[in-house]
């Protein structure tokens, strides 16, 4: 099968009433652009549609919005006629309905990729238009955590902004294991971002998130939430399933991106995938994700 899916079949996925449902297209007005870290830039604004939404729409712990920035050469722009356009997926690292604003934390990762020539030239008055929220999952309801248990939260850099928001959400918090592009963290520096627990850092490999993971008591009453790169997560999830044997509804898991591989090359490589399972009578699950060939 063709690497790249039809337009046909992108425009049936992505506008299908399933794939829409709860999203809006709104737009994103910048107010400021600051450093949290050195490795970590936070972009302020007012979203002026949002008065017009559901509150409820941006109550979850953990909401992420699709950004349409430029991008001459993205290849899924085109096949939804939006050429020109690449489209990345961001947690909203903070959200207050009342003034209608949201702050969006974004990793700083060299020069040349969409995301960071847009950040450069970003300045006060822009405008990004964007879909959204969705609703990420999180460690939250008896489906998902059991009350005699703990709750350990696991992120590199990219998943750093989704934890810290589920972090200030969501009680019980046991457990913060960061894997962070930042030399000499201190826990200090970043403890208000995960009140009241205990943050440890990994040490650098390819898979520093389950490196970690194998070093932490999980007994079955505990949940792990954890996200970041995706064969790092990989790891993290056949621990935390296979030799760890915790629940399912208790281990949340997701490849926030692929080593070697553009937001772009993820995102068609997901369309091929869906597309391709629900020829077969099936719909995408986290766990099928993983199946899925990126």
């Amino acid at each position: 099968m063709n690497d790249t899916p039809d337009a046909t079949t992108v425009n049936a996925l992505l506008n299908s009433d399933r794939h829409r449902a709860g999203l809006n297209d709104l737009t994103f007005e910048v107010t400021s652009v600051t450093r949290r870290y050195p490795w970590l830039a936070r972009v302020s604004g007012r979203i002026p549609g949002m008065a017009d939404t559901d509150p409820a729409d941006w109550s979850h712990p953990n909401l992420a919005v699709r950004l349409a920035v430029p991008d001459a050469d993205d290849a899924l722009g085109p096949l939804i006629g939006q050429a020109g356009i690449c489209r990345r997926v961001y947690t909203l690292a903070n959200v207050d309905t009342a003034s209608s604003t949201a702050d969006i934390d974004i990793v700083v990762h060299g020069s040349t990729s969409p995301m960071m020539r847009w950040l450069t030239g970003l300045t006060p008055g822009d405008t990004v238009d964007f879909s959204g929220p969705r609703p990420h999952p999180a460690p939250t309801g008896q489906d998902a955590v059991d009350p005699a248990g703990r709750i350990h939260l696991l992120a590199d850099g990219s998943a750093y902004p989704a934890a810290s928001a589920i972090a200030r959400s969501v009680p019980r918090i046991a457990t913060v294991v960061l894997a962070l592009p930042d030399r000499d963290p201190q826990a200090a520096a970043y403890s208000a971002d995960f009140p009241g627990a205990q943050i440890i850092f990994a040490g650098e490999s390819d898979t520093p998130l389950a490196d970690a993971l194998a070093d932490l008591d999980t007994p079955a009453t505990d949940t792990v939430w954890a996200a970041g790169e995706r064969e790092d997560i990989r790891a993290v999830r056949a621990l935390s399933l296979k030799e760890r044997k915790l629940p399912r509804s208790q281990v949340q898991v997701f490849g926030y991106w692929r080593r070697g591989k553009t937001g772009t090359d993820t995102d068609l490589a997901r369309l091929q995938g869906v597309a391709r399972m629900q020829a077969e009578g099936r719909e995408l699950t986290a766990d099928d994700d993983f199946e899925i060939a990126i």
